[in-house]
């Protein structure tokens, strides 16, 4: 079985999530909704293969580790990502899992930046829309949230849950023995930590699992994210929107939404 704990905070694409993970293997989804302002789930309730359950607060309150361990032990694999982070390869998820990863603990899978190219409003649908992104080769100097990557770029992982104790943001901590752990661009060995260093187009062509990450949607979705999301209040719009890099079109998850 393959599960998948998906942290939400007033995202508006949950069905288009809820889809496009389903469709890559995935068994049961497991949404922790961080007190959302509106009735995002009325469709994807009624699938059997989602859970949802409702917090407030749930970062500061420990409730995701408490989550984590109340589901562990039901899952060979589990991924941990947020909504706007899509986990694609060349195959499926699972066909990756059971073939080329199947001998290790831990995969982490780097961040792929998508942009959106300055649209204003937010899309239909973010996957066949959004197909601009952040040219790897190139350096992009910044701060704290928006600091440059291109020496290191941040990770998420699909990891055998019964082998570590707990999970934070990027990576699964407190193994319970020996894990081995591989990165995802040539499933080799590596630390267990939240980055993948010297991230390249070349990577990024040649990789067996990435994680497209879909940080700016568009104007309307990065105001709304100063007004309700804790990790973006201290920004101001222009600071979001100068992180907008659409440096090179990329229809891999648009693609695969024809699929």
């Amino acid at each position: 079985m393959i599960g998948l704990m998906v942290r939400c905070k007033d995202e508006p694409y949950v069905n288009e999530f809820v889809h496009y993970y389903l469709s890559q293997g995935i068994d049961m989804i497991h949404i922790l909704d961080d007190d959302s302002a509106t009735d995002l789930y009325k469709e994807v309730r009624k699938n059997p293969k989602v859970v949802v359950s409702f917090g407030k607060d749930i970062i500061q309150t420990g409730v995701v580790n408490e989550f984590y361990k109340s589901i562990k032990n039901k899952y060979e694999w589990l991924l941990f990502v947020d909504m706007d982070e899509y986990i694609t390869s060349k195959k499926t998820i699972r066909e990756e899992l059971e073939t080329t990863f199947r001998n290790c603990h831990c995969v982490k899978v780097p961040w792929v930046m998508m942009a959106c190219n300055s649209i204003q409003k937010n899309p239909d649908s973010l996957l066949q829309t959004n197909i601009y992104r952040m040219n790897h080769d190139l350096k992009h100097p910044g701060e704290g949230k928006f600091r440059c990557r291109y020496a290191a770029i941040e990770v998420k992982c699909i990891f055998k849950p019964r082998f570590f104790e707990n999970v934070n943001d990027h990576h699964p901590v407190n193994p319970t023995g020996s894990v081995r752990v591989v990165e995802s661009v040539r499933n080799t060995t590596h630390a267990l930590n939240p980055f993948y260093e010297n991230l390249r187009e070349k990577d990024i062509e040649e990789a067996y699992l990435l994680c497209y990450h879909y940080r700016i949607v568009s104007v309307e979705n990065c105001a709304n994210k100063i007004k309700t999301n804790l990790w973006y209040t201290k920004y101001k719009l222009d600071e979001l929107m100068a992180n907008d890099y659409p440096e090179i079109k990329d229809e891999t998850l648009k693609n695969k939404c024809f699929k």
